[in-house]
């Protein structure tokens, strides 16, 4: 039997775990089947069950997919780039991508995926982990901005960066319960903050 290229395999599992994030965005973790996944992917069960032997693997897998989506989004791109620009840009980039109807799909995956760590340990490192990214690429760029002079020096870099990252988490709950979202308004109000870190 010939061999599977590598390219050709990652494809292939990215085409399930696609699938399985249309079926979870859908109806939920617990309500969705391995059947319900073959039936969106049109895949056979062979080939899923190839990839993925439960749907407990299917939702990890999920998981560390949407934490490296959200990792790309939440980082800066010209690191050396003004810090306040590159602010800025991360949340444009985030914002924009919550406003379209991929990145809302993306985001009732991840609230299922908040709700899960509640129960499972397993779920919940993954979840943790996945903040302590774009926490990390946010407080370097305080710390630098502080260096510059650009950011008050008073305020704790940490603090900060978990402050946009709830504001970040925050806008998802509201986008996923339908609640109105306008992503200019949302990154009109980010740059507010950025205001006030300024030095006074």
């Amino acid at each position: 039997m010939p061999k599977v290229k590598p390219e050709t395999s990652k494809a292939r599992r990215d085409e399930i775990l696609e699938a399985a994030e249309i079926c979870f965005a859908r109806q939920g973790f617990h309500q969705t089947t391995i059947r319900d996944v073959i039936r969106q992917s049109g895949l056979s069960a062979g080939c899923i069950y190839g990839y993925f032997s439960t749907k407990e693997d299917l939702i990890r897998a999920i998981g560390e997919r949407r934490h490296a989506r959200d990792a790309t989004l939440l980082s800066p791109g010209d690191k050396a780039a003004d810090p306040i620009t590159l602010l800025r840009a991360i949340a444009r980039q985030f914002l924009t991508d919550l406003a379209n109807e991929d990145g809302l799909r993306t985001r009732r995956v991840a609230l299922q995926l908040w709700a899960e760590a509640l129960r499972n340990d397993e779920i919940k490192a993954q979840v943790t982990g996945g903040i302590h990214v774009p926490i990390a690429a946010i407080v370097a760029l305080v710390q630098r901005g502080q260096r510059l002079g650009l950011i008050d020096k008073k305020l704790t870099p940490s603090t900060i960066a978990r402050m946009m990252v709830s504001m970040f988490q925050g806008y998802v709950l509201q986008r996923v319960w339908g609640e109105p979202f306008k992503a200019k308004a949302a990154l009109d109000a980010f740059d507010i903050v950025l205001r006030g870190l300024t030095p006074r």
